[in-house]
C-alpha cells in the first residue's frame, strides 16, 4: 500500500481527498475521514503528503529495481 493515513493525526479536513490528481482517495461517510480507495492508481506524486496540514499521511515509494 503506497499511502498510510495516521488516523490519530487526521482531522478529516479532506485536503488529501481534494488534491489527489489520480482520485485515489474515497470518503468514509460514517467516520467522516478519508480512506485510500484506489491504491493501485497512486503515482507517488505526493500532493497529499505535502498539503496535509496535520502531517497525517506517509507515502511509501516503491522499491526500485536496477
Amino acid at each position: 500500500m503506497p499511502v498510510k493515513i495516521n488516523y490519530q493525526l487526521c482531522n478529516g479536513c479532506g485536503i488529501c481527498y481534494n488534491v489527489c490528481p489520480m482520485d485515489c482517495y474515497g470518503w468514509d461517510e460514517e467516520k467522516d475521514l478519508p480512506i485510500l480507495a484506489h491504491d493501485e492508481e497512486c503515482w507517488h506524486e505526493g500532493n497529499c503528503v505535502t498539503d496535509c496540514p496535520q502531517k497525517a499521511i506517509e507515502l511509501k515509494y516503491p522499491l526500485q529495481l536496477w
